[in-house]
């Protein structure tokens, strides 16, 4: 019996010591895989605070860049130029100076800090800077300078024949990126922002004190060796911990963000005691927490992989807005006086023909900035419940004759999942641009399935708490490459040859998506078809109501356009000289300034029956012009003109006033006129 006993007891432990040993290296291994995981998740934070900053960065380097092209440097009319640079500068509030230097005679021009006089040396502009600038051909960060405070400069070069002739020298005080280090760092780390040299640019703690010192030893000797990694180290106040890295190609400074060497080491130290404790457990409790555990790093890996992609396309958007900013505000002039050109050359068809196909060309470069602004979640959007039976029923001969003949559509709508809250017209746009990526795909034809349900838990679990429909476009055709579906929604990026796409119909679904409070997926593999999954939030359909239009007030007619007088405000020469010449074309008395105060001082003694003011002006915007010339001519109607990017920032600043959107033509601005002109009088 005592035999039998020790047999059944040694069968025990022999069956029981591989369950020990398979748990013990598999706890061990998850347990060091989660350091990796840390890791590679706070190098993964480096990385988007230093693309954040870049864009940041190289965006104030192109506002100042456009002062390269003004004509007082060449007339050289330096008291002149002062004076514009100042209120440049004094509409970026994060900026602190901007310096003027000329290369040839050595001498700074001027310092917006200080009043204009007679130039000067600058010991800030050397040699080896004047190198860097004729051989980068482009604008290039400084490190820290003291002067007194700690201050980093943007060197941007103005090149005059081929050769470097000027040097404007945007100056920020280190510590002015606090939202971009503090909205992007690990909780619990400590993070900070260095130079090439190693000092601290911006910091997480005791920042007041720190900012532009020498950071410790294992910083600066982190940088010496590579670009990105992972070091331990130890901050000034005594924490010890791990680093994770990341250094611009372009700027030279770093992103460092420590974390508490507790998280990567306890876990491994404690692997064996929580080993020997699962040994206790039965095999199938065994395989169960293996199971979980697999899963669990499986979610967080697709987590990651999801924020990562989600915090690139946001700062990518951020800079494509402002580039489709500036782009209508040129488009403005150029649609505008081609237009012109075309009406006054009338009898000269060659003329007209010419200012058509240059007309043609502008337009298309007005739908570019708008696919541009649609990816860049800054669109215009009058978001609704939109009903998809409706919407598919009423878009249906547009998708038959956009896909072809040889694709056919199907349509499953969900009773519980038939109606989303988004723009109708752009909804229909994402549709669309969906459908006919769908063709391209099937080039021998096929099927394509639009479907809506309910959304899954998984999807939406990060968005706020409500219901969300998921609309999908599903075909049959070639499907994509992991490295093809991973950028898909990237601007400009296509796999169409030369001439057949522009790479912007899904970054602009991207963008109508995410602009109604929702996501996108892209689920494909080769020669398996694509799908695409719009994540949209639900809607209760809106009842439908009657109309009662109360009667419109009397238009004016063309001949009574000389007694409407329209005082007109817009900081740019050449679009304002287009407004003010195409409506006194059209035979209206105009006024215009160059400034919101001087649009006020226009008031002074005169009534105008309309104010055509830009949004975007310094100073004083569009709408706080409107918010106070109407407090001085009570009931005068507003229109508002912007190619301005931000959409809630314009919303919250106009409240009722209309708005024509830039870039226009001469027909358009009219119509905007006339309905401003009938429109109900705004008291102020």
């Amino acid at each position: 019996m005592r035999f039998f006993r020790r047999s059944l007891i040694a069968l025990g432990v022999a069956a029981g010591l591989p369950t020990i040993i398979f748990a013990a290296v598999a706890l061990f291994s998850f347990l060091r895989a989660e350091g990796h995981r840390v890791e590679a998740e706070t190098l993964a934070k480096a990385q988007t605070i230093m693309t954040l900053l870049d864009a940041r960065v190289r965006g104030d380097a192109t506002a100042i860049n456009v002062l390269s092209t003004s004509v007082y440097i060449e007339s050289k009319d330096w008291a002149e130029f002062h004076p514009r640079v100042e209120r440049v500068r004094a509409s970026n509030p994060r900026w602190s100076s901007i310096l003027f230097y000329d290369v040839r005679a050595q001498q700074e021009l001027f310092d917006t800090r200080k009043p204009f006089g007679p130039p000067r040396p600058n010991a800030l502009f050397t040699r080896e800077l004047f190198a860097e600038l004729e051989r980068l051909r482009g604008p290039t960060p400084s490190n820290v300078h003291f002067d007194p405070t700690p201050t980093l400069y943007v060197f941007v070069p103005v090149f005059r024949d081929g050769a470097l002739a000027y040097v404007f020298a945007l100056g920020m005080p280190a510590g002015s990126f606090r939202d971009v280090l503090f909205g992007n760092t690990v909780e619990g780390a400590t993070a900070a922002i260095v130079d090439r040299e190693g000092r601290f640019i911006e910091r997480t703690i005791n920042r007041e004190t720190r900012i532009g010192e020498l950071a410790t030893t294992h910083v600066r000797e982190a940088i010496a060796r590579g670009t990105e990694g992972v070091y331990r180290g130890r901050t000034y106040e005594g924490l010890t911990n791990y680093t994770a890295y990341f250094t611009s190609p372009w700027s030279g400074w770093s992103a460092h963000i420590a974390i508490p060497s507790s998280r990567i080491d306890t876990p491994l130290s404690w692997s064996f005691v929580v080993a020997g404790l699962a040994a206790l457990g039965s095999a199938l409790l065994a395989g169960i927490l293996i199971v979980l555990v697999l899963r669990d790093m499986s979610e967080r890996r697709r987590a990651e992989e999801t924020l990562r992609q989600s915090q690139k396309m946001e700062a990518v958007g951020q800079l494509t807005g402002g580039i489709a900013h500036d782009f209508n505000n040129l488009l403005t002039a150029i649609i505008g006086n081609l237009d012109l050109i075309r009406t006054r050359a009338a009898g000269n068809d060659r003329l007209q023909r010419l200012a058509g196909n240059a007309l043609e060309a502008a337009q298309r470069g007005a739908k570019l900035a708008s696919q541009l602004l649609a990816f860049s979640r800054d669109q215009r959007m009058h978001l609704e419940p939109v009903a998809l039976p409706e919407l598919l029923d009423g878009m249906s001969d547009l998708l038959a004759r956009s896909v072809g003949p040889g694709v056919r559509i199907r349509t499953s709508i969900t009773p519980e999942a038939d109606t989303v809250l988004s723009d109708t017209n752009q909804l229909e746009l994402a549709l669309l641009n969906l459908a006919v990526n769908a063709r391209d795909a099937m080039p021998n034809g096929g099927v394509l399935d639009i479907e809506s349900r309910p959304a899954s838990y998984t999807d939406v679990r990060n968005l706020p708490r409500r219901d969300y429909v998921e609309l999908s476009v599903k075909d049959n055709g070639l499907g994509m490459t992991d490295s093809v579906r991973a950028r898909a929604m990237e601007p400009f990026f296509t796999t169409k040859p030369v001439g057949q796409g522009t790479g912007l119909g899904l970054s602009q679904v991207y963008g109508i998506v995410r602009e109604s409070g929702g996501l996108v997926f892209v689920d494909s593999a080769p020669n398996e078809g694509c799908t695409v999954r719009m994540i949209l939030p639900g809607a209760v359909r809106a009842a439908q109501a009657v109309a009662h239009a109360d009667p419109s007030p009397t238009v004016p007619s063309a001949t009574a356009n000389a007694t409407t007088s329209i005082l007109v405000v817009d900081d740019d020469r050449q679009v304002r000289r287009f407004i003010a010449e195409s409506l006194r074309g059209l035979g209206y008395a105009v006024t215009d300034v160059a400034s919101g105060e001087a649009g006020l001082s226009a008031f002074e003694g005169k009534r105008f029956d309309l104010l055509v003011a830009d949004f975007a002006m310094p100073g004083m915007n569009g709408a706080e012009l409107a918010k106070r010339a109407q407090e001085a001519q009570p009931g005068l109607r507003v229109l508002i003109v912007s190619g301005y990017a931000d959409s809630s920032a314009l919303d919250a600043a106009l409240g009722h006033a209309r708005m024509l959107r830039k870039p226009f033509a001469v027909a358009e601005l009219n119509a905007a006129i006339l309905d401003a002109l009938k429109a109900p009088p705004v008291q102020a």
